[in-house]
């Protein structure tokens, strides 16, 4: 049994987890699975309220309340599910044939066809456009819009849809200071409400885009916020017998 006064260090990302929240509170079906985070971040904040008097007015006594527990992830990659869950479109995701394109007319050719990173693509009922907004023909038109066909899928976000509450669990590894060896460690959140605000940041230098997801911890039914959890897997006390090196793995052991 681990000594409750060893000292740990955490240094690795989590992989995280997001269950869906059966009726009863408990932990559901695994909606997500994030193992290409850069950062997992957990804050826990709260109020106080004091009382100060006497000469000095010093503080005198301290109430805390209003405790919050915010969890943040930052991802290097995503995943149309991700997306889902971060914008609030839910698990629903639906397969696309087309999608509508706009090019400057220098490059269409005139069976409306344009080369992108290689790809030719293919402008199908293209609509021409002047620089002032206005209609115009092939000939005169500084844009061409039209329709490509694809294969794809797409995420809906409407007005009345916001991110979700899922139970959410998080495992890294914690190295002890004596032994040097790293040990699992897991949190586990029963609670957390994935928060509305969120951004894509696209630039054309510097690093790639993280996608960024706040989660704000809610109060369930037993009080429990958030559980920290450090366990080793027991090895069985049977000996396992390995394999000599010296010996010929295709030899018959029984010289047939």
């Amino acid at each position: 049994m681990a000594n409750i006064l060893e000292k740990y260090g955490i240094k690795e990302v989590a992989d995280v987890t997001f269950y869906e929240i059966e009726d009863d509170e408990s932990r559901g079906a695994p909606a997500l699975y994030l193992d290409t985070l850069k950062v997992s971040s957990i804050e826990q904040t709260a109020e106080e309220a004091e009382a100060r008097g006497g000469k000095g007015n010093p503080l005198l006594i301290v109430w805390d309340h209003g405790k919050e527990i915010n969890v943040t992830l930052e991802d290097a990659l995503f995943s149309a599910k991700s997306m889902s869950v971060m914008f609030g479109g839910g698990a629903k995701a639906k397969d696309i044939t087309s999608v509508v394109r706009t090019f400057p007319a220098s490059k269409v050719n005139a069976e409306g066809k344009v080369i992108e990173r290689g790809v030719e693509l293919t402008l199908t009922d293209p609509e021409y456009y002047k620089a002032d907004g206005t209609e115009g023909d092939a000939e005169n038109a500084d844009f061409v819009t039209g329709t490509v066909t694809v294969t794809g899928r797409q995420i809906e976000i409407s007005a009345n849809t916001f991110p979700g509450t899922y139970y959410i669990t998080g495992d890294t590894y914690a190295r002890s200071s004596v032994t040097g060896k790293d040990e699992f460690f897991q949190f586990i959140i029963p609670k957390a409400k994935v928060q509305s605000e969120n951004s894509i940041t696209l630039e054309a230098e510097g690093d790639p885009s993280v996608f960024n997801m706040s989660l704000r911890v809610l109060r369930p039914d037993d009080g429990v916020m958030m559980k920290l959890v450090q366990y080793e897997i027991p090895m069985g006390e049977e000996e396992i017998e390995l394999p000599d090196p010296d010996e010929d793995p295709d030899e018959d052991p029984q010289g047939e």
